[in-house]
């Protein structure tokens, strides 16, 4: 299960790495980068591709979640169960 979420955060980047995120006030630390991809989109109307990574972070518990990228800003798209 999954809950989609699709909002705005802010990340933090060391060495090319997503090392935390920022959603709600909150910061969570990014434990371990499962994995990554990226999905395509409507270019021809000024889309930008979505760069997806799925991580382990951790705020008060460990969680897995799946952010991305679109252009330059980032987005928490959901929490997996």
């Amino acid at each position: 299960m999954s809950r989609l979420v699709n909002e705005p955060i802010i990340v933090h980047i060391s060495d090319s790495i997503v090392r935390a995120f920022i959603w709600h006030r909150r910061n969570y630390r990014v434990l371990n980068v499962l994995s990554s991809w990226s999905e395509g989109s409507k270019w021809w109307e000024g889309e930008p591709i979505k760069h997806f990574i799925r991580v382990i972070a951790n705020n008060k518990y460990d969680g897995i979640y799946e952010l991305y990228q679109a252009g330059k800003k980032w987005f928490l798209h959901s929490i997996l169960d």
